[in-house]
């Protein structure tokens, strides 16, 4: 007993330095690539991640071989490479449209588990499909976001790549209030069936703080009235929305038994374990921003 109590602990020590230092790595090479990429090269990588992400998609419907999983990588890159090519044809509210459409049906599929596996459950292709619209999505409303010149916001302009780091941020703002307020106040669950660790408390917590920072940004930059209902209206849709993009990569998780999407990343699992929320974050504040400051 007393010989177990020490590998856990060690398992667990082990765990958390190496989720440290795969973050030391990767974040201020995300900051980066965000910040001071042109929107080509920003599109070229994002969509490699994306791709590894679809090869990761392809374990929760169970393709098992190599060919599978590989094809179902290429039918993204071709996905994701139409978009790119059809970009300035694209309009932005029929995008808006499917984007919308798209996550309020996850919505539906999340609260409605373990009902709603009807629709899905033992269909290989209509996973892969949900997860080819997904990733295309996440990565055509990234590039659209990045590729923005100048958004005015009260004193200040913001360019695209900064508000894509607005994303991320208002994303790791969301986790870290919701862990911390889950853990100390979490009694009701929010989805038992697809989450059993997520809490209601902790979901408020998470959107408290990121409406916190979001409104001393506003202040700092002598925002208005209007300002603030704008940036307090966007925080609001895109946390929750996150909420839902890792509640549903969870479910997903749940039906095909894994614990991790993959182990890229050591200490954090796959690349979906890192975006999920970004899946539904990035789409949804392309939608608010397109609304607010149209």
């Amino acid at each position: 007993m007393v010989a177990l109590e020490i590998n856990y602990k060690k398992n667990n020590t082990y765990m958390l330095i190496s989720r440290v230092l795969t973050a030391l790595v990767l974040l201020p090479l995300a900051i980066y690539g965000i910040l001071f990429l042109s929107n080509d090269s920003f599109a070229i990588v994002f969509g490699l991640i994306l791709l590894l992400g679809a090869y990761e998609w392809a374990g929760f419907a169970k393709f098992s071989s190599k060919l599978a999983k590989i094809t179902l990588v290429l039918v993204v890159a071709i996905a994701l490479y139409s978009l790119w090519l059809m970009n300035s044809a694209l309009s932005p509210q029929v995008m808006s449209a499917v984007v919308a459409v798209f996550w309020l049906f996850n919505l539906i599929l999340v609260f409605a588990y373990p009902r709603s596996a009807a629709v899905w459950k033992d269909k290989p292709l209509i996973i892969a499909l949900m997860g080819i619209i997904l990733l295309s999505l996440t990565w055509y409303a990234l590039v659209a976001i990045h590729a923005i010149a100048i958004l005015k916001f009260a004193q200040t302009s913001i360019s695209g790549p900064y508000l894509v780091l607005a994303v991320m941020i208002l994303v790791w703002l969301a986790d870290t209030g919701a862990y911390f307020s889950g853990r100390r106040f979490g009694k009701i669950k929010l989805a038992p069936e697809v989450s059993p660790g997520k809490s209601r408390e902790g979901v408020f917590g998470g959107l408290l703080l990121a409406v916190i920072i979001a409104m001393l940004f506003a202040f700092w930059h002598k925002a208005g009235l209007q300002d603030y209902q704008k940036i307090i209206l966007i925080t609001v849709v895109t946390v929750l929305f996150s909420v839902i993009g890792d509640l549903m990569e969870s479910m997903f998780k749940r039906q095909a038994g894994i614990k991790d999407s993959g182990n890229i990343l050591p200490g954090h699992g796959g690349i979906l374990d890192r975006i999920d929320s970004i899946t539904a974050a990035g789409p949804i504040f392309y939608i608010a921003i397109s609304m607010v400051y149209q």
